[in-house]
C-alpha cells in the first residue's frame, strides 16, 4: 500500500501537467491551434500544402475540405467553417445573406491559377486548338461530332474522328464553372443569352455532371470522346492532353504560369466596372484578358471571412492568410498555379490589418 501511494503521489503532479499542457496546445500566449476552412477545389491542392507547412512551421492545423466554391460561401456565411473558399466573388445575394449572420465579409485573393480544356479524343495524339466561340457551341450541344467543321478548321493536319463529343461539367456549385461560363459569355453571344455566367448553371440536356475539379478529370480520363474544365494541377495529375487556346488578340497560348500571370497583369491594370467584382475591393476578372501572352480562362481563388472576428479565433486566420498569401506563395509553381503579385500582397496585407478582432 505504501508502494501505491508512493506511485501515486508521484504521477499526479505529473499528469495533472500532462492534461493542462494538453489544453494550451498551440500559441504561448493561449492562441487557437486549429482552424476550419472548405469550399473550392481549384485551390485544394495548395491548400493541403500550406496546411502541413503551416503546421510545422506555426503548430497551428487548417483543416481543409473541398466541397465546391457555393458551398464554401455558405458554410461560412452560416458560421460553420472559420473561412470558406471561392473562385468566384460572392454576389450581391450572397453578401447579403452573410452580412444578416456575421456582418461585412471580406475578399482575400490567395492564389491564381489557370482553367484548362482537357479531352479524351480516340485516335488523336496532337495537342489540339480551340477557342471560345467552338467550345461555347460545344457545350450549347451545337457541335456533337469530333471531325466538326469548327473543330477541323482550327486543326488542319489532325485526323479526328466523326465520333460523338460529350462535354463534361461540374454537378455542384463551382467557381471553376464561374471563371469557364465568364469566359464562354465573353466569346459567345449565345452562350451569353442561354446559359450566362454562374456557379451552378442550368446545362442543356447533354454531358453528364460530375463533381469537383477531379471528378471531371477522372470521368474525362475514362471515357473517350469526353472534353472537360479543370484547373491545371487537375489536368496534369490526370496527365490528360489539354487544348492550346486562342485569346483576345488571336494567339495561340497554353495554360501555364507565365500567361496566367499576365492575366493577372492585364486585369489588375484596370477599375472592375461589373458586378460581381465591383461589390468586393481586391476582386477581379481574369478572363479574356486583352495581352498579347495572357490565357483566356484564369482566375483567382479567394478566402472569404468575416471582418469582424473573435479575438483568439481571427487573429489566427489572419496571421494564416497572411503567411499564405506572402511565404505561402513559393510553392505555388510546383503546384501550377501563380503566385500572387507583389503589388498585391502588399494591398492583401492592408485589407488583413481591417479585420477586427473582439
Amino acid at each position: 500500500m505504501r508502494s501505491l501511494a508512493f506511485s501515486l503521489a508521484i504521477f499526479a503532479p505529473l499528469t495533472a501537467l500532462l492534461l493542462t499542457s494538453g489544453c494550451k496546445r498551440g500559441s504561448v500566449d493561449g492562441g487557437v491551434d486549429r482552424l476550419s476552412g472548405g469550399g473550392a477545389t481549384f485551390v485544394d491542392p495548395i491548400m493541403q500544402r500550406w496546411s502541413s507547412e503551416y503546421k510545422t512551421a506555426k503548430n497551428v492545423e487548417v483543416d481543409y475540405k473541398k466541397s465546391g466554391s457555393g458551398n464554401g460561401i455558405q458554410q461560412m456565411s452560416g458560421k460553420v467553417l472559420d473561412f470558406g473558399c471561392t473562385d468566384a466573388p460572392m454576389n450581391k445575394d450572397e453578401t447579403e445573406n452573410a452580412k444578416t449572420e456575421g456582418g461585412e465579409v471580406v475578399h482575400v485573393p490567395v492564389i491564381m491559377g489557370a482553367v484548362a480544356i482537357i479531352y479524351n479524343v480516340p485516335g488523336v495524339k496532337e495537342q489540339l486548338k480551340l477557342n471560345g466561340d467552338v467550345i461555347a457551341k460545344i457545350y450549347l450541344g451545337e457541335i456533337t461530332l469530333w471531325n466538326d467543321p469548327a473543330i477541323a478548321a482550327l486543326n488542319p493536319g489532325v485526323k479526328l474522328p466523326a465520333s460523338g463529343l460529350t462535354p463534361v461539367y461540374r454537378s455542384e456549385s463551382s467557381g471553376t464553372t464561374s471563371i469557364f461560363t465568364e469566359f464562354l459569355s465573353k466569346s459567345s453571344v449565345s452562350f451569353k443569352t442561354k446559359i450566362g455566367i454562374s456557379k451552378n448553371p442550368k446545362w442543356p440536356k447533354i454531358g453528364t455532371g460530375q463533381n469537383g475539379n477531379d471528378g471531371i478529370a477522372g470521368h474525362v480520363q475514362r471515357n473517350e470522346g469526353c472534353i472537360g474544365y479543370v484547373e491545371l494541377y487537375y489536368a496534369k495529375k490526370s496527365e490528360m492532353p489539354y487544348a492550346i487556346l486562342k485569346n483576345r488578340r488571336g494567339k495561340d497560348v497554353l495554360p501555364d504560369t507565365e500567361n496566367v500571370a499576365a492575366a493577372a497583369k492585364g486585369a489588375m491594370s484596370e477599375t472592375p466596372t461589373k458586378e460581381p467584382y465591383t461589390v468586393h475591393s481586391l476582386t477581379y476578372s481574369l478572363t479574356d484578358i486583352d495581352a498579347d501572352t495572357a490565357y483566356p480562362i484564369c482566375g483567382m481563388s479567394y478566402a472569404v471571412l468575416f471582418k469582424n472576428q473573435p479575438a483568439g479565433k481571427g487573429k489566427a486566420l489572419v496571421d494564416f492568410l497572411k503567411w499564405a498569401t506572402t511565404d505561402g506563395q513559393k510553392f505555388a509553381k510546383e503546384l501550377e498555379y501563380s503566385p500572387l503579385p507583389t503589388e498585391l500582397q502588399t494591398k492583401i496585407a492592408a485589407r488583413l490589418d481591417e479585420v477586427k478582432l473582439d
